[in-house]
Order: C-alpha cells, then structure tokens, then sequence
C-alpha cells in the first residue's frame, strides 16, 4: 500500500497550463520508501523523509529514469537499431521532430519537492540529529543538481559548443520551493553558464553537507552520497569543458569507497540486486513500482526472460544493438578467435517469440526476482575513471589518461595499449570514447557524449541502408519545450526549429 503526503504544487513556477488553470490543486504525490502512514507535511521529520523519498520515486517515471533517460538517449544516438516489434521508439531512433525527451514537466516537479525540502529543513526544530539533518540537505542539492543537469542536458546546448544563430538558452531557474498558486511567477531561460554555476554550486554543497554526515550512505547507492556527488560533478566539469576540475573530481570520487570491479566480477554485477560499482542507483524495490511488460528497460531492450533460455519470451525487445556496434564490441578476440572483451557476454539472441530474432542486452533482466523489475544504475565508478582519462587527454597529460584507459581496458578482459602504439594524441582520445561508447552502451550515455562535443550523429535508418545522419547543427540536437509551457509562460523561447 502507497502513503503520500499531500501539498499543493505547481510545475515549479514554470507555467504548466495543467497546473495554473483547473489541474493548479494537483497533489505531490511523495510515497514514503518505508510505507509509513504520515499524516504530516513539511514541518515534521516524517515528512521531510516522505518529501525526500518523494523525490525518488519521481525519479522512477518513465519520462525519467524508468526508461527515457536511458533508452531514448539510445533510440537517439548510434548504437541501437528499432525492431518495430511494438512500435515503440521507432520515431525516436528515425530522429522524427519532436520524437525525443519528454522530461520537462516531471523533472520540475522532482525539482519543486528538492527545493520544498532544502526550503524547509533549517525550519524543523524537530530534527536535532546533525549528521541526518546534513544527509538530508546533501540529497536535496544533489537531486537538484543532477535533475538541472538532466534538463540542460535535453534541452540545450552544452558550454562551448552553442550553435549561436539557434541557441535559445538554458533552462528557467528555480530555486524556491512552490506550495500554492500564489506563488507562481513565469522565469525565461537562464544563460548556460548560469545554469551550470548553478549546479556546480548544488552539487559542492552536496558533498560539503555529506562530508559533514558522519552517514552520508557511502556504500549504499539506493540515496544521494558523496562519492555520486562527486562523480556527478566531474561529469558536468567535462561536458562544461573544465577539464582541470574533472580530472580532480573524479579523483575525488575514485578515493571512495565504491570500487571498478574486474573482469571475473563484471557480469555477475549486472545479475546481482545491486551493481556493485553503482555509486548512485534508483531501486524499484517493491512489485508495485513495476513500470511492466510495455515500456520497462527489460522490455524495452530484450524479448529474454533470463539469459540462456530462448523457449520463455517475456518482453518486445524495441531497441537492440546495430551490427556496427556489436562488430566494434567485438573487434579485440583472444588466441581462439573469441570476442576478448567480457561485455559482450551482456548481448545474445533473443527469442522469436515477438518475430525475428536479433541479438539483444541483457544489462536489465528483472534483478529484483522480477521480470521487468530493475534497479537502474545511474552512476557508476567506472566513469569516473573515463572522465579523468578524457580530461586529461584534452589537457595533454597523455601518459595519465593512458594509466586510465588501461584500466578500464584490462578490467574488462582486453590486453593494456602503450603509448606508442597511439600513432597521435587525437588517437588515444579516440580510444578513451570508443571504451566510453562500449562502457555504457544501452545505459544512456552516446547521444549525450556525442552532443556535448558537438560531433554529427551518423547512423542509418533502423535495419535500412538509407542514411539518417544528423548533423550536429541540425535542431533536432535539442528536445522540443512541451507546448504547454511556452504557450503559458510568454518568457520561455521554444528551442529553434520547432
């Protein structure tokens, strides 16, 4: 059974039509992970935990990290090929306008209950705990943060390479939490760089308030931490193209206490009902928080039940690898000619049970003991060893990225390069994004790494030969305003081309 507090919201005063017309009375829905029957708001500590969680189960929406963040971005980007076994993801792997994230309105609302919550923690006397008081305030700026990022991420142009003649901005800031309709005001789109301060100054004060918490969940990736924080912030350092500061975050980060695995324990990771190198994962930790057998990232990416088995089919397998990805997988053999590199055990044959067979992921294959029920990594420690690495190569310390490369290299069964075995640094750098690329395939990474150093998308049409390149100028780069927004909002410019 669900509990939720209820507080008067809006969409973060960024004028959702829904929310400032006949829906303005729409209720926060913030379920508590603990099911405990709250009868309280914002002024108890039941109802901060409540708030926070509620945060979290936000985060399970399918327009977030339930799916799109992840298979979207794939659908988007070069690695994967629609199979059109339910439709789904078909316009968004073909690049149709307006086919892309649809992340706006709950993001905002995630982003309301994160500044109701830090709005609302020094005003509840009640909590006299000091290392919880600071736990729950790290998670606050954190999400926040991480929510911003996500944003600017979908829907504008990262610093340095705007395309000027179209750039429209970054995202509306907000930074006071909104309980009633009086409150509303209609903000236009911040600059860029005051977007990204912005949340490098969310995601600082994170790791400022989880140093000061004696339990700031190190080891227990199901909530905000430092070390996430961390991670996080070498990754809006290098998409930011400060790359001094990436290089020192994910230093920071790869100090902490979650550790790479190697190649032995990589993919029993993947099976076990937490991945051992997740530094930050969203737990769907009950049956009723299923997204189901229509757009779960099980269903989403294989017709398979279980791996081995091809008599028991259970999902459509939308979205599977393109030949050209899985022959660059496993281009590296050992002496016996077998692919050497241990993800590729992560792709097999489906079933024909949804039509034609095609190899498939597995990364997500129901670890909670049910089938279309995954607990979602969102950040893993082995980025912050490729960010360090590509960081460093865009500095020119080529002998530190090349340490890092071959550390990712050899925990995943492939044999150390030498420098010299680089003809160029361009060459080295291109090494770091293809063991990027290979790294985080179908978790949501390759459209964003693409478009953030402002190269062209080339692909082709889904199981066609016809070419579907998207130049890096082209609009569809950045994801369509919801028309809610911008009819509502007269502040708000809808991005160029739509």
């Amino acid at each position: 059974m669900r509990f939720s507090i209820k507080i008067l919201t809006s969409s973060v005063l960024v004028g959702v039509s829904c929310l400032v017309t006949a829906c303005s009375d729409q209720l926060l829905d913030v379920a508590p992970r603990n099911n405990g029957n709250l009868s309280t708001a914002l002024n108890t500590v039941e109802g901060l935990d409540a708030t926070l969680n509620g945060i979290y189960d936000r985060l399970q929406s399918t327009s977030l990290y339930g799916r799109d963040l992840l298979a979207v971005a794939e659908a988007l980007g070069d690695n994967a090929q629609a199979t059109n076994k339910s439709g789904r993801l078909n316009n968004e792997n073909r690049n149709v306008a307006q086919a892309s994230f649809i992340s706006w309105q709950p993001a905002y609302y995630a982003i309301n209950q994160a500044n109701l919550l830090i709005d609302a923690v020094p005003k509840v006397t009640a909590l006299t705990d000091t290392n919880r008081r600071n736990a729950i305030l790290g998670q606050g700026y954190f999400l926040r943060g991480l929510l911003y990022h996500d944003l600017m991420r979908a829907y504008a142009y990262e610093p340095g390479v705007e395309i000027a003649q179209q750039n429209r901005g970054g995202v509306p800031l907000v930074l006071t939490g909104v309980s009633e309709q009086g409150q509303l005001s209609y903000p236009a789109r911040a600059p860029i760089a005051d977007v990204y301060a912005q949340i490098n100054k969310d995601l600082q004060a994170a790791v400022a308030y989880f140093g000061r918490s004696a339990s700031s969940n190190g080891g227990v990736p199901a909530y905000g931490n430092r070390q996430a924080a961390q991670v996080l912030l070498s990754r809006v350092a290098l998409y930011g193209k400060d790359y001094a500061n990436a290089v020192k975050f994910a230093t920071d980060a790869i100090a902490g206490n979650v550790k790479i695995t190697d190649a032995s324990a990589y993919i029993g990771g993947w099976r076990a009902p937490r991945n051992p190198e997740s530094v930050f994962e969203l737990q769907f930790a009950v049956v009723s928080e299923n997204i189901g057998v229509n757009t779960s990232l099980q269903t989403t990416y294989t017709t398979l039940v279980r791996t081995g088995d091809r008599t028991a089919t259970g999902g459509f397998g939308d979205l599977v690898p393109t030949n050209a990805f899985l022959a660059d997988l496993r281009s590296e053999t050992t002496t016996a000619g077998q692919p050497a590199d241990i993800r590729s055990t992560l792709y097999e044959l489906g079933t024909t049970g949804r039509g034609t067979a095609f190899t498939e992921c597995t990364k997500f294959l129901g670890k909670n003991g049910t089938i279309n029920l995954d607990n979602v990594p969102i950040i893993r420690i082995p980025e912050a060893y490729l960010n360090r690495a590509e960081a460093n190569a865009m500095l020119g310390n080529t002998a530190a990225a090349l340490t890092d490369l071959n550390l990712i290299r050899t925990n995943r069964g492939l044999p150390a390069r030498t420098e010299a075995s680089f003809a160029t640094p361009a060459a080295l750098l291109n090494e770091i994004l293809r063991q990027r690329r290979l790294e985080y395939a179908f978790e949501g990474h390759r459209w964003f790494d693409l478009k953030r150093r402002g190269q062209d998308i080339i692909k082709t049409i889904p199981l066609s030969t016809t070419a579907n390149n998207i130049p890096f100028n082209d609009y569809r780069i950045l994801a369509n305003i919801p028309v809610n927004e911008v009819s509502t909002n007269k502040n708000i410019r809808q991005n160029f081309g739509y």
